[in-house]
């Protein structure tokens, strides 16, 4: 709401935070392009991130490129990355889990989930509020809901997931009240649950809360300090 600069001093009084119109459009602007990195991400853009690393990441880059993953999954894997606000910024690492993930998964969102949980203490630390952070678990209704419906090949690699739309709408519903519940109390918080079911209940919460951060309790390391802010149970 636009206020005249005589009302500014008024609205201190009530409670209010007022905020000058270039501030208001620099976050506007912030927040589109944080929203839109990962379609902005090129592929010209990362090599020029991977020729600046020292030369023994690129190297490691050269032994896994293309003999365990191709240019376009490690652009992928960076881009999902983005997707979900996870910082790149600590690239080396990222292609350290990469490597080790890369023998035995070869699609971009499996290779992800390993990236995530070695870039666990940056995710939280990221998230966390004077270094506490806020969680909203997933019940054991729900999570069983999400483990019983994986879909998942000969390897037993999950491939994906097959849920009554019924219940998938349920969940969507009870999730959404909830965390909207949260929201309006101004509680900062992320949604916690198993690192099977994580990737599938973002999925579904992106697009009512696409900022809303989602993560697998493989993310929380030990040093973090975890708030509960309740279940959807």
């Amino acid at each position: 709401m636009w206020i005249p600069d005589a009302m500014i001093e008024e609205a201190k009084r009530l409670g209010y935070m007022p905020i000058d119109p270039v501030s208001a459009l620099l976050t506007h602007l912030s927040e589109t392009l944080r929203n839109n990195l990962a379609q902005l991400l090129t592929y010209k853009d990362m090599r020029a991130l991977i020729d600046r690393l020292e030369p023994e990441y690129r190297r490691l880059v050269d032994d896994m490129v293309p003999s365990l993953i191709t240019h376009s999954t490690l652009q992928s894997v960076l881009k999902l990355l983005l997707t979900e606000r996870v910082s790149i910024r600590n690239l080396e690492l990222i292609l350290e889990a990469t490597s080790e993930i890369a023998p035995f998964a070869r699609r971009a969102e499996a290779i992800v989930e390993h990236v995530r949980m070695r870039l666990g203490s940056q995710i939280c630390s990221d998230l966390a509020v004077e270094g506490m952070l806020g969680v909203l678990r997933l019940g054991p209704r729900w999570d069983l809901f999400f483990h019983e419906r994986m879909k998942r090949d000969a390897k037993g690699e999950i491939i994906g997931f097959d849920a009554d739309p019924v219940q998938v709408e349920r969940f969507s519903q009870e999730a959404g009240s909830a965390i909207r519940e949260r929201m309006e109390r101004g509680e900062a918080f992320c949604v916690l649950t198993t690192p099977e079911a994580r990737p599938y209940v973002r999925l579904l919460l992106s697009r009512p809360f696409p900022s809303q951060a989602v993560l697998s309790h493989m993310e929380v390391g030990g040093g973090v300090q975890v708030k509960s802010v309740g279940s959807i149970s």
